[in-house]
């Protein structure tokens, strides 16, 4: 195995699984938790990961396949997606003109996908341009789930929409107000109450605002 990456709380490795590439996503150990806390929560984000995956998958978001599930050692083996992130694609575009609207069908497709995920009932936690990858056929694949969770409030729906809009404008300047297109797409594709997500992200969005003032 390879290092690929280190997050906060885990590590990816690059690896071959049955002659497949694929990732390991392993979960390590934080030594200022309670050592039975910090057991406790790596198995618990580990299985709530694995699950955030196929609850989106069987909805019908791409996601990663999930080849092995290792609660005791807090490993996920899965798919290795071939593709750029949307964070490299934007990046590579920004002084390119929209062709065909191929950069408005992108970002409605990205609110389509959250949209759909929250209908599911599924709260992401670190939605950026890096977690989604474009394959070569478009297809937009969902990834890093690992501080998801189930069942989520209007506020988390909206909390999760405002980390992307702030990924989305601080990375993405020169296409900050197109982040209305992905909005769109997540109106057309939220099977729910939009309106009552839409208000409070509003509210969220004003929170952030007077924090960066203080601030």
């Amino acid at each position: 195995m390879e290092l690929y990456k280190q997050g906060a709380e885990s590590k990816i490795f690059t690896t071959t699984f049955a002659d497949r590439k694929a990732i390991v996503k392993e979960r390590f150990s934080r030594q200022y938790r309670n050592e039975l806390l910090d057991l406790n929560i790596r198995k618990e984000r580990t299985k709530a990961e694995a699950k955030a995956i196929l609850k989106c998958k069987q909805g019908g978001i791409a996601t990663p396949v999930i080849y092995s599930l290792d609660l005791n050692n807090y490993k996920i083996i899965m798919e290795h997606i071939n593709g750029q992130t949307v964070n490299d694609y934007l990046t590579n575009i920004k002084d390119k003109l929209d062709e065909n609207g191929k950069l408005t069908k992108l970002l409605t497709n990205i609110g389509a996908i959250i949209g759909k995920m929250h209908s599911l009932g599924v709260f992401h936690g670190d939605l950026t341009t890096s977690n989604i990858i474009q394959k070569e056929d478009d297809t937009l694949v969902l990834i890093d789930f690992g501080l998801s969770h189930f069942n989520p409030s209007v506020e988390d729906k909206a909390v999760d929409l405002y980390v992307l809009e702030r990924a989305f404008v601080s990375t993405h300047s020169y296409f900050s107000q197109l982040f209305p297109v992905i909005l769109d797409g997540y109106k057309n594709a939220y099977e729910l109450d939009v309106q009552a997500v839409l208000n409070q992200f509003q509210n969220v969005r004003s929170r952030g605002r007077k924090r960066l003032m203080i601030g």
